[in-house]
C-alpha cells in the first residue's frame, strides 16, 4: 500500500506536468472512438496522466458492462504508459441514480428525504454505489447539501429540503450507503447555493456565513464527520468573495476549523467563471491561480484554468510550486484512500448483481412510495379497486416526467434502457377500469383537448389527475424543462392550463385526487381548495407510476414534507426557522404557509400522550431525555412521523421560532402503541456568535413534539443554568429510541 511517506516521496519525484496533471479532468468521450477506449487519443490526450475521468455514463452511452471493459483500458493505459502510473478517479453523477445506461432511477432527492426514512436512504444510496462501483467509478458528484430554502430556484429537487437537522441526517447516510459500495462521495455546493437571491442559479445567498454557520453549513459538517472525502466548491459568493476563491470558506474554515483533510473540487467551469462572469481575475490563468492559492484542488470538468496554463503559472513565478504540490498530496492521499493504487479496476462480474437483481427494482418501488407525502383527504383516499378511475393530465403516462435531472433520460432525453412504469400504466392493472385523456400538456400548446378530459371525467367514479412539471437542465438545451438546473421561475404556480384542467374535471361532479409529479413546491391554494385529496409525488423514478398506485389504493407511505409550501410566491422566505419578529401578517394575504414543514397526512389516526422529560434543570454542557407515547387509535396500520421540536431562549443570539432535533418514523399496528424516546445533547441548540465561536448559553430550552412544524401534541421547558458552555460540535440531531407496548 502507498503510505504517506511515499505519497510524499511520489509527489516529490514528480514532474511539473505529471503533478498538474493530477489536478486535472477530461471527459470520457476524449478518449474514446465510435464507444471504444483509443489508446492514440488518449497518449494525446493525457501524456502525463489525469487525475479525473468524468461524464463516462452520460456521455459514452455504453452499458454497464461495455462500459466497465473500456475503463479497465483506460486504467491500464494509465497504469503502464504514463510516467507514475497513477490511476485516475472515475466518477459519473447520481443524485436519483447511477447517470448512465440501465442505471436504476429512484426518487429524486426532494422526495428521498420526505421519506424521513435514514436507513432507506442509505439502502438506496449502497445499491446506486454498487452500480457505480461496477462499471468501474469510484467517486460521485452525491450528495447535494444545500438547504432548499428558495422555491424558485430549479434545482431545489436535488436538496434534502430546508432544514439543517433532516439535511444533515439524509447526508450522513448518503455518504455512510456510498462508502459502504466503495465510493467517495462529494458534499456540493459548498456553501449557500440552495439560497440564491431571487432564486437565480448562481445568484449570491440571502445570509451571510455567520448566518449560514448555524444552518447551510450543518449538513456540510455531518457529511465530513460520516468520512466524505470531497467537496464541491459553490459557484456563488459569500459574502461578495467566489466561493473558488475563498480562501476564508475553503481553508480557515473548512481545514483549519473543521479539520478536513480531503480535496475541494470546482463546480463545472466555476473557475473560469472567476474570469469570465466574476472578472476579478484577468484571464483564466489568474483565475487558476486564484482558486488553487484559495484551496481548490481539482478542475472539472475540463483542464481550462489549471492544465498548461497552470504548469506556465509556476515556470513564470506566478504561484509557487508547493501550492501545487499541496493540491496533489490532497489527491494522491484521496485515491490512495479510496484504494485506487491496489485496486482501481471495475468488476465486471458485479454488474449482473447490481444492475439485474429483483432487489434493486424492489428497493425502488419502496423508495417511491415512501417518498410521497399525502397532503390533504377528504376521506376519497385510498380508492377502491372496485372502480372506474379516469386518469388525466401531462404527467399521467409520461415517463421522463417521472425522473430528476441528473437521471440518464431526464438529463439527456435518451432511452435510459430501464421499464418505467407510469401512473396510467400501474392503475390500468389494478382497478375494474380505467380511461385516459392527458387532457394538456405541461406547458399549453395546440395538442391541449380539455374536453377530452372533462368527458372521460364524467363517465368515471373517480378523477386522478396527475399534474406538475418536469425535470431538466438547461433552459437552452431543454426548453420544455420547468425545472432542475438553470430552470429556475418567478412564480410558482401549475404552468400551462393544468389549473384549468383539475378545475373543468372537478366541475363535472366526480371526487378528484390530484398527483403533483413535480421537483419544485408548487402554490397552489387553488388546486388544493378544487381537489378532494392532493397526494405529492415529487419525482419519484422509474418505479414512481407503481408506487403512486400503491399509495392511492391504501397504502401508507409515512412521507412528510421537507419544506413548507407557499400560498403565493410574494410570501417567500416560508420556511419554518424565521425568527420570532418574521411572524407578522401581510395586509391581504395570510402569511402561513399552504402546507408546514413536517406536515402529511396518514391513513390511520395516532393518538399522543405527554411528553416526559429529564431533568428539568440542567447545565449548559449537558444533555436530557425525552420521551412520548404514541397510539394507532385505528382500525387499521398506518405510519406517524414523530418530531421533536426545540427553541433556546435567553442568549445573546436570536435564535428561529422552532428548530427540528429529533425524529423517529413509526410503523403502528391497528391499535398498537409505542414509546419514542430522545436523547438529546444541550449541544444541539448550540449556536455561533459573533466571534464564530460555538457556545450554549443559559436560559430555557422549550420542547414540543407533534405531527409537524404547526402540529403540537404536548410541551416541555427545560431550564439551562450555569455559565456558557463551548460544545466541540454540534450534534445536529437527537438519537431516537422506540419502545413497543
Amino acid at each position: 500500500m502507498t503510505t504517506s511517506h511515499s505519497i510524499d516521496a511520489l509527489v516529490d519525484r514528480m514532474t511539473l506536468e505529471a503533478k498538474v496533471a493530477q489536478l486535472g479532468t477530461i471527459r470520457i468521450g476524449s478518449v474514446l472512438d465510435d464507444g471504444s477506449f483509443d489508446p492514440a487519443r488518449a497518449r494525446e490526450t493525457i501524456p502525463h496522466g489525469i487525475g479525473r475521468v468524468t461524464r463516462v455514463g452520460r456521455e459514452s452511452g455504453l452499458p454497464p458492462r461495455q462500459l466497465a471493459t473500456e475503463i479497465a483500458n483506460l486504467q491500464s493505459f494509465l497504469r503502464s504508459e504514463t510516467p507514475e502510473g497513477i490511476p485516475a478517479f472515475v466518477r459519473e453523477e447520481s443524485l436519483c441514480g447511477y447517470a448512465g445506461r440501465r442505471g436504476v432511477t429512484v426518487p429524486q432527492a426532494i422526495g428521498m428525504a420526505s421519506s424521513w426514512d435514514p436507513d432507506l436512504v442509505a439502502a438506496v444510496a449502497s445499491a446506486v454505489g454498487d452500480q457505480l462501483r461496477a462499471v468501474g467509478c469510484q467517486l460521485t458528484l452525491s450528495p447535494v447539501c444545500d438547504l432548499g430554502v428558495e422555491p424558485r430556484w430549479g434545482r431545489i429537487e436535488e436538496t434534502f429540503g430546508e432544514d439543517p437537522a433532516l439535511a444533515a441526517t439524509m447526508t450522513d447516510h448518503v455518504v455512510s450507503g456510498l462508502a459502504d459500495s466503495g465510493v467517495d462521495a462529494t458534499l456540493k455546493h459548498f456553501v449557500g447555493h440552495g439560497r440564491p437571491a431571487g432564486g437565480r442559479n448562481r445568484a449570491r445567498p440571502t445570509s451571510s456565513l455567520q448566518e449560514m454557520r448555524d444552518a447551510d453549513l450543518v449538513p456540510f459538517r455531518a457529511g465530513i464527520e460520516a468520512g466524505a472525502p470531497s467537496v464541491m466548491a459553490a459557484y456563488n459568493t459569500v459574502d461578495g468573495v467566489p466561493c473558488h476563491a475563498n480562501e476564508r470558506l475553503l481553508t480557515r474554515l473548512l481545514r483549519e476549523e473543521w479539520g478536513f483533510i480531503g480535496t475541494v473540487v470546482s463546480d463545472g467551469r466555476g473557475i473560469e467563471m472567476l474570469a469570465d462572469d466574476y472578472r476579478i481575475a484577468p484571464d483564466r490563468q489568474a483565475a487558476g491561480v486564484e482558486a488553487l492559492t484559495a484551496g481548490v484542488d481539482v478542475e472539472l470538468p475540463e483542464r481550462e484554468c489549471f492544465g498548461d496554463r497552470l504548469v506556465d503559472a509556476v515556470r513564470d513565478g506566478l504561484v509557487e510550486e508547493s501550492v501545487v504540490d499541496r493540491a496533489v498530496g490532497r489527491h494522491l492521499r484521496q485515491k490512495r484512500r479510496a484504494g485506487l493504487f491496489d485496486d482501481p479496476d471495475p468488476h465486471p462480474e458485479t454488474v449482473a448483481e447490481a444492475f439485474e437483481a429483483p432487489e434493486v427494482a424492489s428497493l425502488a418501488r419502496r423508495a417511491a412510495r415512501r417518498s410521497q407525502v399525502i397532503l390533504d383527504n377528504d376521506g376519497l383516499l385510498p380508492l377502491s379497486a372496485d372502480t372506474t378511475v379516469a386518469v388525466v393530465g401531462p404527467n399521467a403516462d409520461a415517463p421522463r416526467n417521472l425522473l430528476g435531472n441528473y437521471s440518464y433520460a431526464g438529463a439527456e432525453n435518451a432511452d435510459g434502457g430501464v421499464d418505467i412504469r407510469t401512473p396510467r400504466a400501474a392503475l390500468r392493472e389494478r382497478v375494474d377500469e380505467l380511461r385516459y385523456a392527458r387532457g394538456c400538456g405541461i406547458r399549453a400548446g395546440p395538442d391541449d383537448d380539455l374536453d377530452a378530459a372533462v368527458a372521460v371525467a364524467r363517465e368515471a367514479d373517480v378523477v386522478v389527475a396527475c399534474v406538475g412539471g418536469q425535470s431538466g437542465i438547461d433552459v437552452e438545451r431543454d426548453s420544455s424543462g420547468t425545472a432542475g438546473e438553470a430552470l429556475d421561475r418567478a412564480e410558482l404556480s401549475l404552468p400551462g392550463r393544468q389549473a384549468e384542467l383539475v378545475r373543468r374535471v372537478a366541475a363535472t361532479g366526480t371526487s378528484v385526487a390530484v398527483v403533483l409529479v413535480s421537483g419544485r413546491p408548487l402554490a397552489i391554494p387553488e388546486v388544493v381548495e378544487t381537489a378532494n385529496a392532493t397526494v405529492a409525488a415529487w419525482l419519484p423514478g422509474q418505479a414512481g407510476g407503481a408506487g403512486i398506485a400503491d399509495v392511492l389504493l391504501g397504502t401508507d407511505p409515512g412521507g412528510r414534507l421537507p419544506v413548507s409550501l407557499p400560498q403565493t410566491v410574494g410570501q417567500l422566505p416560508v420556511d419554518y426557522r424565521h425568527p420570532p419578529v418574521s411572524d407578522g401578517e401581510y395586509v391581504f394575504t395570510d402569511a402561513e404557509p399552504l402546507f408546514p414543514f413536517g406536515h402529511g397526512e396518514s391513513y390511520a389516526a395516532f393518538s399522543y400522550g405527554e411528553l416526559s422529560v429529564s431533568p428539568s434543570q440542567l447545565l449548559t454542557d449537558g444533555s436530557l431525555t425525552a420521551s412520548v407515547p404514541v397510539e394507532n387509535v385505528d382500525t387499521r396500520p398506518g405510519t406517524e412521523v414523530v418530531q421533536l421540536y426545540a427553541q433556546h431562549r435567553g442568549g445573546r443570539t436570536v435564535r428561529p421560532v422552532r428548530e427540528l432535533v429529533g425524529f423517529q418514523r413509526l410503523e403502528l399496528a391497528a391499535g398498537e402503541r409505542a414509546t419514542v424516546g430522545f436523547d438529546l445533547s444541550t449541544g444541539t441548540v448550540a449556536t455561533h456568535d459573533s466571534a464564530g465561536n460555538l457556545v450554549v448559553e443559559p436560559g430555557a430550552i422549550d420542547l414540543a413534539v407533534g405531527r409537524s412544524s404547526a402540529d403540537f401534541r404536548a410541551r416541555q421547558t427545560v431550564e439551562l443554568t450555569g455559565g456558557s458552555s463551548s460544545p466541540e460540535r454540534r450534534p445536529p440531531i437527537a438519537s431516537s429510541t422506540v419502545t413497543f407496548s
